[in-house]
């Protein structure tokens, strides 16, 4: 078998999992659903008064400055296997494979956080300023689902599923909610 190969998972190993990946899916929309229901109607977080459009983003601002921490655990989860490790030489060390996890986990944080951000800016655009505090329930979503997703993917890629649902999830949800303002309120088209 060439170095170039890929391990590739038994497909008997997928068919087993598959019910503990599918609950782990459920968990996670319903988890989502409910702290977000729950959180939006029990926070006293008062964003009724930020009105202005330079407000609202200076708002959404510092809360994607807390979402990116995840990145930067995610960088320092890699750096702590480099540093302890062969693999701190990643040209001739000949231990990358001991950094494929962690990488793997900080670049689906970082694919996550583009779209994550991207979803929080264009909400604090649309929203009322009433619901603006949707922007750090759904942080607060966001790191749970990074920190769910490095635990459990750390642990076996088969524990990876609710941390990636509980991130994606809520995104998902605002991107259908944006397109459905941009549609319906014709935005794009001034």
């Amino acid at each position: 078998m060439g170095g170039e190969e890929k391990k590739k998972q038994p497909t008997h190993l997928l068919k087993a999992n598959m019910p503990w990946i599918r609950s782990q899916i459920f968990a996670a929309n319903i988890t989502s659903l409910l702290l977000f229901l729950v959180f939006f109607w029990i926070l006293p977080i008062n964003t009724a008064g930020l009105k202005a459009p330079a407000d609202r983003l200076v708002f959404t601002f510092r809360w994607l400055f807390v979402s990116s921490l995840s990145i930067l655990f995610a960088l320092f989860g890699v750096l702590k296997v480099r540093g302890t490790s062969n693999a701190v030489d990643p040209i001739n060390g000949g231990s990358e494979n001991l950094t494929e996890v962690p990488n793997r986990i900080l670049r689906n944080t970082v694919e996550q956080y583009f779209l994550h951000m991207t979803g929080l800016l264009m909400l604090a655009t649309i929203l009322e300023p009433s619901s603006l505090k949707a922007i750090p329930i759904l942080v607060g979503l966001f790191l749970l689902g990074r920190f769910t997703f490095w635990f459990g993917y750390t642990r076996s890629p088969f524990n990876r599923s609710f941390g990636f649902m509980t991130t994606l999830v809520p995104t998902l949800v605002m991107y259908g909610y944006c397109v459905y303002r941009l549609i319906t309120d014709k935005l794009l088209i001034p």
